[in-house]
């Protein structure tokens, strides 16, 4: 742990890197062994900020509608064999709203259900979806802390 935050929420050690190869990006401690893009072993070089910025460009799009939100939601939850997404739509659509407003009002998709705390560290842990997995409701009810994840049925 760094200052009291758990090491996968720390971030002053974190880098940028970029596959020589593909000029796919990662942030991390260390690079990946294989990039995931175009699977070079070794091929993550590190670079500064501006160069992953002018590297991103305009590409890669936004994310900003309800629709895109639960959609990235779907996929999330599609590619994991423990959990899935509500399939209650008014719930699920009411909390893409919420992560909408606050990503327009604090430049990230926080969790609607959760109040930050001012610490920007302590606050990536509020980014949904965020590591429902660690927390009490989830261990003890099988949901994530707003209910947008569930334990998949085959696994209670």
């Amino acid at each position: 742990m760094s200052g009291g935050v758990l090491k996968e929420y720390s971030i002053e050690d974190k880098q940028l890197w970029r596959c020589h190869v593909c000029n796919d990006l990662h942030y991390g401690r260390a690079p990946p062994l294989l990039c995931p893009t175009c699977a070079a072993r070794s091929a993550f070089v590190k670079i500064d900020r501006n160069e992953a910025l002018n590297i991103i460009g305009d590409r890669g799009g936004s994310l900003d509608s309800r629709d895109g939100v639960v959609d990235a939601w779907r996929k999330f939850g599609s590619r994991a064999a423990d959990y899935d997404l509500i399939e209650d739509e008014e719930m699920y659509l009411g909390l893409a709203e919420g992560v909408l407003e606050n990503q327009r009002n604090h430049g990230l998709k926080f969790c609607p259900c959760r109040i930050k705390t001012g610490d920007p560290i302590e606050d990536l842990k509020l980014i949904c979806p965020c590591h429902f997995e660690l927390q009490q409701v989830y261990q003890e009810k099988g949901e994530c802390f707003c209910e947008l994840f569930v334990k998949s049925e085959e696994n209670e």
